[in-house]
């Protein structure tokens, strides 16, 4: 309900709740929701590994809604139970629509392997072989696809995808389908490759009339360490330089150079290694770019044929866990400040940030990009000038468990307005949650999601101050990663792939909010022994 999550005052009683990932779960496709039962499931068919894929739909529907079930949408790997297992659900039970579950080759490829290797390690035997589970992505094919619709008993009006390595997939399957006699129905931003490289996102934005950073592409040590230079790394004002895959998400392989030595570094870090989102390609050139000062935002938004809607804005907290021998002649240790340490949720109504400014700004970049359908998560920076300016674009939803908290502290959350702008009826009976929503919107609540940082290695012996967390005033969520309970191994946190876990703070003061995330702040210290 739109209540969200239960809160509390300083004077009522609260215990946090603790969340359980099953460590052994490698992937897996919802359950269906109540009232939808087995026999409104196409199976898909088994197949020899040395054959074609057969292709068939995984759709599921409320057959009490049959034969009324208007539209549907197809979710690509709908992996996580609080993202696109949340669209799915909603999908059908709050708009009876219907839902095919598709894996994009590249999940079906890398979700395949794992199983086979997994159950060779346990020397199990008839493990569904890699090929196998391309019967469970769409296929790209004119007259294969066509075939493939029409299996789906209702006109589908949008593909929804919840990898960043599936994006680009979900993108030629939307234009497959528009192509197709029975894809007219389909809503879809087209294809774009600079949605997903970072160097030809920024360029876009640039000939758009947009102001960006400055950026250069760099094929080898040599041009790299040429470009720092030329962009003034060791002067004077300047902190550093960017290098980066031109591809890629958390903060993966991303390094603040000071000198020419760790300008090599990260260029050889990333110089030959595999394309995210690929097996068999390589990157050939590295992206350069001038550090952003200032404090960074990101901003959640939900398109409806052009009209974009901000369902959140974030202000990031970031520090540094590790240094690295930064130059090999002085050994000067250096920080590499991409750890996340926090995620405020910001008012637009907050004189203490420009959100009407930044939103602004997201628009025309989305606008630059072609987004007109669907959900985006825009990173920006704020210089102590006021200037914006873009560090990405990413076509999908914050890859966080944000709806419970945006609920409870806006009143809605990206993920039911963006099925809200797909699947809505003007005549139907239900509220039109995308028309409804402001543009900018006003914090209800305070809310802060804290990331449970590690800053240890070794052996876990003993897991610390949890119940003195639990009993936190504002603290209404929070988890622990199996993999850094008692008995695993672990090592700093670097980045977003190495959080030991989250903490949910929400409450109407914020400075009682304030106070809880100074102290956990404290307590992660020595959350973790070895």
């Amino acid at each position: 309900n739109n209540a969200g999550p239960p809160l509390r005052s300083s004077s009522s009683s609260f215990a946090a709740r603790f969340y359980v990932i099953p460590t052994r779960d490698i992937f897996f496709f919802v359950a269906p929701p109540p009232g939808v039962s087995t026999s409104s499931v196409f199976r898909r068919r088994t197949t020899p590994a040395a054959s074609s894929p057969v292709y068939i739909p995984d759709v599921r529907y409320d057959p009490s809604r049959e034969p009324d079930v208007v539209s549907g949408a197809i979710f690509v790997d709908p992996f996580s139970a609080y993202h696109g297992g949340h669209l799915v659900s909603a999908a059908i039970r709050q708009y009876g629509a219907g839902a095919v579950r598709v894996f994009s080759p590249y999940s079906a490829r890398g979700v395949g392997g794992a199983l086979a290797r997994n159950a060779a390690a346990a020397g199990e035997s008839g493990a569904p072989p890699p090929e196998d589970l391309l019967s469970r992505t769409a296929p790209l094919d004119r007259a294969e696809l066509e075939s493939w619709l029409r299996a789906i008993p209702f006109p589908v009006v949008a593909v929804l995808c919840e990898t960043d390595s599936g994006l680009e997939y979900a993108e030629e399957l939307s234009c497959a389908i528009a192509a197709c006699p029975s894809g007219g129905a389909l809503r879809h931003n087209g294809r774009c490759g600079a949605r997903r490289d970072k160097y030809l996102m920024n360029g876009v934005c640039r000939d758009a009339g947009i102001a960006t950073v400055r950026q250069a592409m760099c094929h080898s040590e040599e041009e790299a360490v040429r470009t720092a230079l030329e962009f003034g790394m060791g002067g004077e004002g300047v902190e550093g330089i960017i290098v980066k895959p031109l591809r890629g998400v958390a903060s993966n392989r991303v390094s603040l150079c000071r000198t020419e030595f760790s300008v090599r570094y990260a260029t050889q870090c990333i110089l030959g290694t595999t394309v995210f989102g690929t097996f068999d390609e390589r990157y050939d050139a590295v992206l350069l770019q001038d550090f952003l000062p200032g404090k960074e935002y990101a901003v959640d938004t939900v398109s409806k044929n052009g009209q974009h809607k901000t369902a959140a804005i974030w202000n990031y907290e970031k520090i540094s866990t590790t240094t690295t021998i930064d130059d090999a002649d002085d050994g000067a240790p250096q920080n590499q400040p991409f750890v996340y340490s926090c995620s405020r949720l910001v008012s637009g109504d907050d004189p203490r940030h420009p959100a009407e400014k930044i939103v602004s700004y997201v628009e025309s970049v989305l606008d630059a990009l072609g987004v007109k359908w669907g959900m985006a998560h825009t990173e920006v920076k704020v210089a102590p000038d006021g200037t914006i300016r873009l560090i990405e674009v990413n076509v999908r939803q914050h890859n966080a468990n944000f709806a419970p908290m945006c609920q409870a502290c806006v009143g809605y959350n990206a993920l039911d307005l963006c099925l809200s702008a797909y699947l809505h009826d003007d005549d139907g009976d239900m509220e039109d949650e995308f028309g409804m929503a402001p543009r900018v919107p006003i914090l209800r609540f305070a809310g802060n999601e804290v990331s449970l940082i590690c800053f240890v290695e070794g052996t876990v012996t003993a897991v610390n101050h949890l119940e003195e967390i639990e009993d936190m005033e504002s603290v209404v969520g929070m988890e622990v990663y199996p993999n850094f309970e008692i008995g695993c191994g672990v090592q700093k946190t670097v980045d977003i792939r190495t959080d030991a876990g989250f903490i949910h703070l929400i409450h109407e003061d914020e400075e009682v909010l304030d106070r809880d995330y100074q102290r956990i702040c404290v307590l992660m210290q020595t959350m973790f022994e070895v």
